[in-house]
């Protein structure tokens, strides 16, 4: 009960206080482990409707747009996934050339209930052990009185169908993906013109 407290009391701190969010962004930014032109490490997370989505099944076949998220139910990421939900719904993101899955430390049962509330209607993929944010080097630490709490750090990543990251945006710049939206829009009219 401490821990979920604790860890309640750091969230409504880090929306409360920009500045100080901002410059947890930056030091976690220096210790990013991937960039734009990488391979993308491969991954198998359970769903919100627990079914095993694997990364390299789409290698070859479709793009993917990742939309990383720190905690279900709070508002930045809510704002993020319908943003997302809303590129979807608009044609920028062609669902039949990009696989879009939104991803976090949430169990498969909190994301479907959070998709639900939110109204997102593409995958929602849990990484409890951690294991795809720390390939991908988005996993946060926070030290509170000894003791250590992890999540993930707000993102999207657009993927190529060569399994090559072909952009990541970090923080503040995730909440809106705009700029994720039009790469996936040019990405796709650049295999229609071919």
């Amino acid at each position: 009960m401490k821990r979920v407290l604790i860890l309640s009391l750091l969230v409504a701190t880090a929306l409360a206080a920009p500045p100080v969010a901002r410059q947890l962004q930056k030091n976690q930014m220096a210790k990013m482990t991937l960039k734009a032109g990488d391979p993308a490490p491969d991954f198998t997370l359970l769903s919100d409707e627990w079914q095993t989505v694997k990364l390299s099944d789409y290698r070859g076949k479709k793009n993917v747009f990742l939309a990383v998220y720190v905690l279900a139910f709070s508002e930045g990421c809510t704002k993020q996934l319908q943003a997302v939900q809303a590129g979807i719904d608009s044609g920028k993101i062609d669902t039949n050339d990009t696989e879009v899955f939104g991803i976090s430390m949430d169990s498969p049962a909190a994301n479907a209930a959070f998709a639900k509330q939110g109204g997102i209607h593409f995958p929602l993929l849990s990484d409890m052990n951690h294991k795809m944010l720390k390939a991908y080097g988005i996993l946060k630490t926070h030290n509170v009185e000894n003791d250590n709490y992890q999540w993930a750090l707000r993102t999207n990543i657009v993927i190529d169908k060569r399994g090559i990251i072909q952009l990541i945006d970090e923080g503040d710049s995730a909440v809106d993906p705009n700029t994720a939206l039009a790469l996936c829009t040019t990405m796709h009219k650049k295999v229609s013109v071919q």
